[in-house]
Order: structure tokens, then C-alpha cells, then sequence
């Protein structure tokens, strides 16, 4: 349950638009049993970030992106990215198209 003190996601784009989006485009990486989910932090996690630097948090209460994926069949990836994080990469991507 959200306290006043915690924040909440404003989302840019409904729940399908995140999902629909990969952040790993044009990868080469044979990705294999992959899962996306919008989800609601219940703890605080690392935000994977449009960099990959990891340099700040989810918190609880907010909504996020989780993908874990069998990556290159040798490991588990598994991905936390915040929806601020997503909008970003969307927007530059709608910014993109509309420059070509």
C-alpha cells in the first residue's frame, strides 16, 4: 500500500506500449523463454537505465518494466527499468522517425 511519502508512476503510455517496446533491439544476442511485465515495486530495486549504469532506484510503489530472458542460451538476464526510463527511449525514438 503506497504511503504519502512514496512516489507514484505517471505513466506516458498504457501498459501494452511498454511491453510492446524492446530496449535490446538490434542486438545480437539469441534471446530464448523470454517474460515482460509491467510491474508495482514492493522493495526498492536498480533501474537497468537507458545506459545500462544502473544509477538509480525504483522505489517502492513505483511501476516498472521486469524482463528476464535465457540470453545466447548460457545465462539468465533479468532486466529492471523504470517507465521514466522507457519514455525516454520511446520519445527519442518517436523524435527519430520524425526527423527521417
Amino acid at each position: 500500500m503506497l504511503t504519502p511519502d512514496q512516489p507514484v508512476t505517471k505513466q506516458k503510455f498504457s501498459d501494452a506500449d511498454y511491453l510492446a517496446f524492446d530496449p535490446f533491439q538490434g542486438d545480437e544476442a539469441e534471446i530464448k523463454c523470454r517474460t515482460k511485465r509491467i510491474r508495482t515495486a514492493r522493495k526498492q530495486h536498480l533501474c537497468y537505465t537507458l545506459t545500462g549504469r544502473q544509477d538509480h532506484h525504483i522505489e517502492p510503489g513505483q511501476r516498472y518494466r521486469h524482463e528476464r530472458a535465457l540470453i545466447d542460451g548460457s545465462f539468465w538476464g533479468e532486466y529492471r527499468i523504470c517507465l521514466s526510463c522507457i519514455d525516454q527511449w520511446i520519445n527519442e525514438g518517436e523524435e527519430d522517425d520524425a526527423d527521417d
